[in-house]
């Protein structure tokens, strides 16, 4: 078969013929071109936030460390018709429980300096900083343990990390989230049961039966469907589903 004098052909160590020096000369720019679009358009098609809220807030109230880390902040107004008292769950800023630095500020009365993310009525605030103060005058004595048991319960639903879920990720639960999810449980951050019946979501903060904390023990739970049988307790605004991580149910 014979070959045209003018047909190109490249070696390596011979010289590029100049049609295809020609065609990388177009076609890298328009690829790097299209790199940049992509990178800048991509964040405005698939945003990674869920529909949770954002805010950079300071809040003056009772650090509480055990078993889950969170702090009691006084209701403004006048609060005889509900809980005198939100009570919001810490985190740090990244995919761990607040610092040893600001549990050891734990038991009392603190500035607490962080990002309010919230979803729906699910809050939590990653921790930047807290500062001891003194104790307010006219408020209400703080009880942190003293808390309304509701009585026992089968509630059926998902285990998801307190941080992602309320805003910071997209889902932020199912198992698409899982492997994240575990990530940040197993750093600190406060596991959440998440309970949906219709058309209305309840979630909880899991403790063992002693009212303990149980992250390194619902790890293989995480996003799955399951049931857990436990005693429910309210503390102000905050509900908390004690039960063994044993008694756990997968469902399906």
């Amino acid at each position: 078969m014979s070959t045209s004098p003018n047909d190109e052909f490249y070696v390596n160590y011979s010289k590029m013929p100049s049609s295809y020096r020609w065609f990388l000369f177009k076609v890298i720019p328009l690829l790097v071109i299209g790199v940049v679009a992509f990178a800048w358009l991509l964040p405005g098609i698939h945003n990674q936030f869920n529909s949770g809220k954002f805010q950079a807030q300071s809040f003056d109230g009772f650090l509480v460390g055990e078993p889950i880390p969170h702090i009691i902040v006084p209701r403004p107004g006048n609060t005889q018709a509900g809980p005198a008292f939100s009570r919001y769950f810490l985190s740090a800023t990244n995919k761990a429980g607040p610092s040893q630095k600001i549990l050891d500020q734990a038991g009392q009365w603190v500035t607490l300096k962080g990002v309010l993310v919230s979803r729906s009525n699910l809050s939590m605030v990653a921790v930047q900083s807290a500062e001891p103060i003194d104790p307010p005058t006219g408020v209400a004595e703080v009880r942190p343990d003293e808390g309304n048991a509701l009585g026992s319960y089968a509630l059926e639903g998902e285990i998801l990390d307190g941080k992602c879920y309320p805003g910071i990720m997209k889902p932020g639960h199912t198992k698409t989230h899982r492997a994240c999810a575990i990530r940040c449980i197993s750093g600190g951050v406060p596991a959440v049961f998440r309970v949906q019946n219709d058309g209305d979501v309840m979630y909880f903060l899991l403790a063992d039966s002693a009212g303990q904390a149980v992250n390194a023990r619902v790890l293989d739970w995480v996003a799955d469907s399951i049931r857990i049988t436990g005693e429910v307790t309210q503390y102000d605004d905050m509900y908390v589903l004690k039960a063994d991580p044993e008694g756990y149910e997968r469902l399906g």
